[in-house]
Parts: structure tokens; sequence; C-alpha cells
């Protein structure tokens, strides 16, 4: 139910055949004459036009404006509207014979606006009530789930074999590959707990995380490309460390491992692109595909804008994740 209230398709198709049925009984049981395709024919037109009215105010003057505390915007632009909408509403009662007065019309429109209005600011209390809710529990299970991922056997099993066979090989920089190490789980640990974190932190982590991998594979290599202002924005914490995750993984697999990332801002966008090198789907390890899931589900309830996609060739593999509507640092 939570999905298709919160599609604004659905939900105001939903609210006008609501309004539809609640007004067509109303006129069914008051007026015996008409029949029900006379009722239809009468009140739909001019539910959809109120209906239409109403929603201009609501999300090109309300929502633009007024929630935005852009107030001088709001007034010039909600008398606008309101001297098109006494207008519309003038010419269809005059369109139908039933117009008495402009008083009258004026006294209709302000009704119908506060009316829609107060319903509008029910919807807005309810929906962020319901994402933030949302949200703190998509939080708490991605904190969970990054706190498994800490004691993972594997993960700290792999760690230590490396950090063996450097103390035996290069004992002088087995400290800072323990320090490394160190940072890389603190981090995950502490920005599981916040609900946003700033994007440069992240970038930092990301590079250290390929940096550990680097110096365990002499093989490997990664290019990053920046572009933009991209220090002046907070996104939700351990957002992209799933598709780096993934593309280590995958192109390590391959005896010449490689991995490219653009991270770029335009716009008041964030554009992050991940390639990287893989086998065949055929000769491949399969994953679990956890880790993408939980990047979707959490994209879903962060309350942001985005857009994710993936585009899988012979021997590579490409993410796109793009981000609007982020908030800003100071």
């Amino acid at each position: 139910m939570w999905r298709w209230y919160s599609n604004i398709w659905y939900r105001n198709i939903f609210g006008l055949l609501t309004l539809c049925l609640i007004f067509g009984f109303i006129q069914y049981t008051s007026i015996g004459d008409k029949t029900i395709r006379e009722i239809v024919l009468e009140m739909v037109p001019a539910i959809t036009l109120i209906y239409f009215l109403i929603y201009i105010n609501n999300v090109f003057i309300i929502k633009r404006f007024l929630l935005n505390k852009k107030y001088e915007s709001f007034l010039i632009w909600f008398v606008v509207y309101v001297v098109f909408s006494v207008f519309c509403l003038s010419q269809y009662s005059l369109y139908t014979g039933e117009f008495k007065s402009l008083i009258l019309e004026i006294t209709n429109t302000l009704f119908f606006t506060i009316l829609g209005t107060g319903t509008y600011f029910i919807h807005q209390w309810a929906f962020q009530n319901i994402t933030l809710r949302e949200r703190k529990l998509a939080n708490t299970v991605a904190e969970l789930d990054f706190l498994k991922m800490q004691l993972n056997p594997h993960f700290l099993l792999n760690a230590m074999n490396n950090l063996y066979g450097e103390a035996l090989t290069n004992p002088n920089d087995t400290p800072n590959r323990i320090l490394q190490l160190s940072h890389l789980f603190r981090y995950q640990i502490e920005a599981s707990k916040k609900e946003e974190v700033r994007l440069e932190l992240e970038i930092d982590f990301v590079n250290e995380y390929l940096d550990y991998y680097k110096f365990s594979s002499d093989t490997l290599v990664v290019h990053i490309d920046y572009q933009g202002n991209l220090e002046s924005y907070s996104v939700p914490p351990l957002l992209f460390f799933s598709l780096v995750e993934n593309a280590v993984k995958f192109s390590l697999q391959t005896e010449q491992p490689a991995i490219a990332i653009q991270w770029k801002e335009e716009e008041e966008k964030i554009y992050f692109e991940i390639t990287n090198s893989c086998l065949p789907i055929d000769k491949q390890k399969k994953g679990t595909g956890l880790g993408l899931n939980n990047l979707k589900r959490r994209l879903e309830v962060s309350g942001i804008n985005a857009r994710f996609s993936v585009e899988g060739q012979k021997n590579s593999y490409k993410a796109k994740l793009t981000l609007w509507g982020l908030n800003t640092t100071v």
C-alpha cells in the first residue's frame, strides 16, 4: 500500500475517484429525479476542474514556494492562482447555466482552496512521518548488515593472510597496512550509525578501500576521475560501497583486473559511474546479490531522488548511480 500511496499518479487518481463516489452518492440520494448517468455527466467535469485547480495550488505554489519559505513569490503566485481559479469556475458555471454571482464563485474558490490545502498538509505530515520511519528502519538494517560484515570471518581471514605475507616479505609496511585496515573498519562502524555523511568522506573511504586492494594485488589497475563541486553534498552512509565491493570482487577474478570510477557533479546532481573488468557470465563465481538488493531498497526509502542502472557486457560490467535533491553541507 505504501508503494501505491507514494506514487503521485496512483494517489491522485484514487483521490479523484473517491471524491466522485462521495459526491455522486450525495447527489443520488438527494436528487431522486435524475439518473446515475445524468449525475455523472454533471458531476465529473466539475470535480475534475476543481481537483485540477487544487493540484496546481498544492504542487506548483504551496510546495515550490511556501514550503521553501519563498513567501513573496508565494503571495504573488497565490493571487494569480485565485484570479485564475475564479475565472475558470465562473466560465464553467456560465457554461452550465448555474452562475449566480461573482461573490459566490470567489467564496467557492476560497473554500475549495482551503480544503485542498488542508488535505495537502495532512498528506505531507503523514508522508514525512512514514518516510522518516522507513528511513530509520532501513538505516538500522544497513547498520546491522555492515556490523555483520565487519565480523565476516572470510574478510578478516583474507586480511590477516595478506598481513602475514607482507610481514614476511616487507615488514616495514606492515604497521601502515594494519592502520589502513583499522581505518576501514572504524569508518564502516561509525558511518553506519548516521543518516547522512559528507560525500567527500565517502569518496575518501572508497579510495582507501581500493588502495587496500591495490596494495594486495599488484595487477589491479584503478582509474578515478573527479568533476565538479563534490564537497558540498551529503549522502546516506556507505551508499556506494556495495558497487565498489562488487567491482573489486569480480575484477580480481580476471587476469588483468581493472576498475574505472567517475565522480561528477553537474547542475546539482551527483553522477557516480563504476566500470570493472569481469569474466564471462558462465565463468563468474556467483554472488548472493544481497549488496545490490540492499542498495535498491535504501534508494527506495532514503527520501532522495535517485536513478540506478547496470550494463553488463562480455568482459566488463558498468553500474551508474545518479542522485539529486541532496542536502548540502555548510
